[in-house]
């Protein structure tokens, strides 16, 4: 189950890095996530159970729970 200031793993698809994050605020199906380092923030939308997907500045990010 997500919770704020839960510990996550984000993967850019584009380069099949992985990021750390923290989730900052849950509405609905959407999440956001503030990544540890850069001060960048994402928000994910729910595709189906376990997998969100999201895109900022240009690049798909995906997380899996």
């Amino acid at each position: 189950m997500l919770t704020l200031d839960r510990k996550v793993n984000v993967t850019c698809v584009e380069t099949g890095k992985v990021a750390s994050g923290t989730i900052v605020r849950i509405q609905g199906n959407r999440v956001y996530v503030a990544f540890d380092k850069g001060g960048l923030m994402v928000s994910l939308q729910m595709k189906k159970a376990g997998l969100y997907v999201g895109s900022q500045s240009g690049l798909e990010f995906v997380m899996k729970i």
